[in-house]
């Protein structure tokens, strides 16, 4: 249940962005770049990470939204499952499971993230740009699922399958646009 009155018809952060654009134009810039923007890291692989950190917070709308916009892609039922798993039991390849590693550390404990938490996704064969390009997912998404739950958006399996289908088709860019008309 939304905590503030004019969130009362909020069904997604979508409704949060398009109520101030001007307010948060910079961020749907930076999101649209995160997670469909080049990288080594490919766009379900980052819907992962965003959903993964979103379990992690607590955060259940953005863990709806996530695994839908992953099975709006294709994503086998592993992947999409890898949401809900420790990195270790995660049924997806060993460098995926590093970037995993990474966001639990990162998100979990990030006063103790350290070199370390780096050299081992590294050493699954991630560049350094690919690295930040996962820390920018991880760092996003901490920002967003605090967003959400500060507000008390709770979403529905119904909206999740729309902003996936959405998300999978268009990326976030159709946000932007609407933020700036």
């Amino acid at each position: 249940m939304p905590y503030l009155s004019y969130a009362k018809e909020f069904q997604g952060v979508a409704d949060v962005f398009l109520r101030d654009p001007a307010r948060y134009r910079p961020l749907l810039l930076f999101i649209e770049a995160v997670m469909t923007g080049e990288s080594e890291i490919g766009k379900a692989e980052r819907e992962v990470l965003a959903g993964y950190v979103s379990r992690l917070n607590g955060c259940g709308f953005c863990v709806g939204a996530h695994r839908a916009t992953l099975d709006a892609m294709g994503s086998p039922s592993e992947t999409i499952a890898a949401i809900d798993t420790t990195p270790q039991l995660a049924l997806v390849d060993d460098r995926m499971k590093a970037l995993l590693t990474l966001a639990e550390s990162l998100t979990r404990d990030p006063a103790n993230f350290s070199a370390d938490d780096i050299a081992k996704a590294r050493a699954a064969g991630w560049s350094e740009q690919a690295v930040e390009d996962a820390v920018n997912v991880i760092a996003l998404f901490g920002y967003v699922n605090r967003l959400v739950e500060g507000m008390g958006i709770e979403g529905n399996p119904a909206y999740f399958t729309y902003v996936g289908k959405a998300l999978a088709t268009q990326g976030y860019s159709p946000l932007l646009a609407a933020a700036e008309s």
